[in-house]
């Protein structure tokens, strides 16, 4: 398949979720489209470079948010295009309660890892700078007793435009938006606001320096930290 040549091999810890990453990239790429049928397990394991073991968490992870369906004998197939994984998202937040706030906050490690590592070849000179009030904005807010809370979300919707890809954007305004609640309780002590803002420091001093992988374990570490805190799924 042509989408082959451009899976990566992994390398990082929590070898699933980068896997569950990239292909999700690529359907929102419109890379791999509405009934495409993924590689074989074998395939894609020799492609990312991993066990079959990890390739299997990975398809479960994408059908746990009904990103993909298995068929029994014909194998693996996207059930989803980049306008339908907004509303899909929306619907599982209002009718599903804490399991839906689970399925968000995974949908995030899926997602925003991507948009960090798709910031270190497309933000231009302009969003650099503009990151970076952003931080030091939030450095003075926390310093002086607030949440930084609205300076958070601007980084995270702003290193979204950086990646220069709608559908991604578009996702985590809406991701952000239901988690709000969950997401200003992840911060009402003063070492999860300094946390917060040196995690953003770190991401944003990888997608300067143009280090995509970096940038990823940086994102992951950080949404993982959030979502074990609060929720203590992790």
């Amino acid at each position: 398949m042509a989408i082959q040549s451009r899976l990566q091999a992994v390398r990082k810890v929590r070898v699933y979720e980068e896997i569950v990453s990239q292909i999700t990239s690529l359907i929102l790429n419109g890379d791999l489209k509405l009934g495409d049928k993924l590689p074989s397990e074998r395939e894609l394991g020799e492609r990312f470079g991993v066990g079959r073991n990890s390739v299997r968490e990975a398809t479960r992870a994408l059908e746990s948010a009904n990103l993909v369906e298995t068929r029994q004998g014909e194998g693996t197939f996207v059930t989803v295009t980049p306008d339908t994984l907004v509303p899909a998202l929306s619907e599982k937040i209002s009718s599903e309660g804490e399991k839906g706030f689970h399925q968000l906050f995974e949908a995030r490690r899926i997602l925003e890892p991507q948009i960090a590592a798709l910031a270190t070849k497309r933000a231009t000179p302009a969003e650099l700078k503009r990151l970076s009030a952003i931080l030091t904005r939030q450095r003075k807010e926390v310093e002086a007793g607030g949440s930084g809370i609205e300076e958070d979300t601007e980084f995270h919707m702003t290193l979204a435009e950086a990646a220069k890809n709608e559908f991604l954007h578009r996702l985590v305004v809406s991701l952000l938006g239901s988690l709000r609640e969950l997401r200003e309780r992840s911060v009402r002590n003063e070492s999860d606001r300094i946390r917060s803002y040196e995690t953003h420091l770190k991401i944003l001093e990888a997608v300067k320096a143009g280090r995509e992988k970096d940038a990823v374990a940086n994102m992951i570490g950080h949404l993982l930290e959030i979502e074990g805190g609060e929720v203590g799924i992790e």
